[in-house]
């Protein structure tokens, strides 16, 4: 189960970049979660989560899905148009440093290694943006603007993971998914309407067509769903281990099918992003608020 998230997830990256190469990145977006959300709230009701949800807790979801969905999945769009999947997988993946980060703004106590794991990731960071030391930013001006919302987005999921984790609780991992992916596609709409009306879906052919299926399908819903499951059965320390590894099979994937090959130093780069995480979350967090008139 694990290894199918990482597998799937990896391959989200080289099969967006296809489809975003033939539609507007943010319909696209708005799609795939519309499309999505609606198989999670169908499944949520198939596992007897209670899918009706109060006006409360639809406001508050609707917040996440600004977030997470809206904001996070709308980028993730366009920053894959501007950058190379293989390096997208890579960025994405200093988001549990991010998590770790703003645990610690909420008052909660984390080791110091996950500061050493912070910077081990973000030097990796630069060498997979800057393919080595020297500055490189001039020749890179369209790349970059991908790989710099990559990371910021990267600290967005985190914080869409931190904020979320109350209603997943409460209401059901597929219940609060669920909505806040409508919510998000929803909001997306307007700005989507544009590219979802100007015929570029009627044109797609059909290797392209089915990719964007997987997308919305497979790694939307079933992938959320392996990763639900395995966190039931496995714990969330084992499958974190196992989303190492969706790095890897994303460049792979990327490699094998677009010809989209990291260089020497980029590879360097995300063996200390994955690095950096790893050792970032060695550390167990406590989750506890530190007493009043404590330093850092």
């Amino acid at each position: 189960m694990g290894l199918f998230v990482a597998i799937t997830f990896g391959s989200a990256y080289p099969v967006g970049k296809q489809v975003v190469s033939a539609v507007d990145p943010i319909s696209f977006s708005c799609l795939r979660y519309l499309i999505a959300g609606s198989l999670m709230l169908i499944m949520a009701r198939a596992f007897g989560q209670r899918v009706l949800i109060s006006s409360k807790d639809a406001i508050a979801l609707a917040g996440l899905g600004l977030l997470g969905y809206a904001i996070f999945q709308g980028t993730w769009g366009i920053a894959l148009h501007y950058t190379t999947p293989s390096k997208a997988v890579v960025l994405v993946a200093t988001t549990p440093i991010f998590g770790a980060i703003f645990s610690r703004l909420a008052g909660q106590s984390v080791s110091k290694l996950i500061w050493i794991g912070a910077l081990v990731a973000f030097g990796g960071v630069y060498l997979v943006v800057n393919n080595g030391f020297t500055p490189q930013m001039a020749e890179m001006s369209n790349s970059i603007i991908g790989d710099v919302l990559f990371v910021i987005i990267a600290a967005v999921w985190a914080l869409f993971g931190l904020w979320s984790r109350p209603y997943v609780v409460r209401l059901g991992a597929w219940t609060t998914t669920g909505w806040a992916a409508m919510f998000g596609a929803m909001l997306l709409l307007p700005f989507a309407w544009p590219g979802l009306t100007d015929g570029s879906w009627y044109e797609l052919d059909v290797g392209v067509g089915l990719g964007f299926l997987h997308l919305a399908l497979i790694v939307g819903c079933l992938g959320n769903a392996a990763w639900s499951g395995g966190l039931g059965r496995l714990g969330l320390p084992k499958m974190v281990l196992y989303l190492y590894l969706s790095p890897v099979f994303g460049a792979a994937f990327s490699a094998i099918f677009l010809n989209d090959i990291l260089g020497a130093m980029q590879i360097l780069g995300a063996t200390l992003v994955i690095g950096g995480v790893a050792l970032g979350q060695s550390s167990e967090i406590v989750f506890k608020r530190r007493p009043a008139g404590t330093g850092a």
